[in-house]
């Protein structure tokens, strides 16, 4: 028997074979449509590592970001902070350049100073900089120097005579590197006194009478979290250190009054650059570009969400947000500086008069 044939003459059982062919094909391929960065992150929990302890500034940071970031991330990952203090958050940054997944499942929240460590020449950062993927900062950052009310320092002229005894928030942050620059380039008599883990413990230092006075913290953590000591004239704010001054401290001197000449202000550009990008936000290397990408456009589109935004001013945390490319961009700079001036500004902050 024949078999029928439909009007372009093909057999018909051939016919329905290969529509059945067909349709069990398209069944078992992927959507047109699929985004393979989606398909990677739903489902998954990013880490977001913080280079410090629970309870500072840069943690204050890292949770709002975490709370929103996976809206903009395809596939709506969950993200989980994680702690890794040490070293002013060098033991974090060794991990992301050696041991950290390279997927895109990792985030680091990593303190500001950690991408010109190589340039101030500390041996014990254990990676390239320039290899991390930079997705952004949530903000500039000014810092302070603050006194207790029992000191003798009135005045920032004072910190340049007077003896202080000074809490460290740890050898490479800004509390170290900027007092021990005071000492080597205007002779400021600090005395610093180490082993204080972070802010509150500095703090708590401060308010046993420890120590006289803690220098490099950041304003906004004292804006909000010590709010009453400025009240109540617990503490007293003698200097401001930033690139520019912070419209909160109209009248308090920064540290670039203190520079003579201008190889002076060009020791302080290096140190303080890194405040232009205070709160960044880091992947290790070799993260799939896809991915990388996409996460920079969540971090950039995270800058600018007004959920976001509102938290934030609830949590009275500034956000001045920096690009990751903006990021790159300071390093080449910085990186790019005279050798001398950065061979004074490595003599300017070395540990133990090296």
């Amino acid at each position: 028997m024949l078999a029928r044939s439909n009007s372009a003459g093909v057999p018909m059982r051939f016919s329905a074979r290969l529509a059945l062919s067909l349709a069990a094909s398209l069944a078992g391929a992927p959507p047109a449509s699929a985004d393979p960065v989606a398909d990677f992150y739903r489902g998954q929990t990013i880490s977001v590592i913080v280079g410090s302890d629970p309870g500072g500034g840069y943690d204050s940071y890292a949770r709002p970001v975490a709370r929103h970031l996976g809206k903009f991330i395809p596939g709506h990952p969950a993200l989980a902070v994680k702690y890794m203090p040490g070293a002013a958050s060098l033991v974090a940054a060794n991990y992301f350049a050696n041991a950290a997944p390279r997927d895109g499942s990792v985030i680091g929240a990593l303190q500001r100073q950690i991408p010109f460590e190589p340039l101030r020449g500390n041996d014990a950062a254990r990676y390239d900089p320039f290899k991390f993927f930079w997705l952004g900062s949530v903000t500039a950052e000014t810092a302070v120097f603050i006194v207790a009310k029992s000191a003798p320092h009135k005045s920032a002229a004072d910190l340049l005579t007077l003896p202080l005894i000074s809490a460290s928030l740890g050898s490479g942050t800004d509390s170290e590197v900027e007092s021990i620059a005071m000492a080597r380039l205007h002779g400021a008599p600090i005395k610093l006194i180490s082993g204080y883990r972070g802010t509150p413990e500095a703090l708590l230092a401060l308010e046993r009478g420890e120590v006289q006075g803690v220098h490099g913290i950041s304003w906004s953590y004292i804006k909000t979290k010590k709010a009453d000591w400025l009240k109540d004239g617990t503490i007293r704010l003698l200097l401001q250190s930033g690139l520019k001054p912070h419209e909160d401290l109209k009248g308090i001197p920064e540290l670039y009054d203190l520079a003579k000449t201008d190889e002076e202000r060009r020791v302080w550009d290096l140190i303080l650059a890194p405040k232009v990008m205070s709160r960044p936000f880091n992947l290790p290397p070799d993260v799939p570009a896809d991915r990388a990408a996409a996460l920079r456009d969540a971090f950039e589109k995270l800058m600018r969400d007004r959920e976001f935004l509102d938290e934030m001013e609830k949590l009275q945390l500034e956000v001045v947000p920096a690009t990751g490319v903006e990021i790159e961009a300071l390093m080449r700079r910085l990186y790019a500086f005279a050798p001398e001036t950065v061979a004074r500004m490595r003599a300017a902050i070395a540990a133990g008069g090296k």
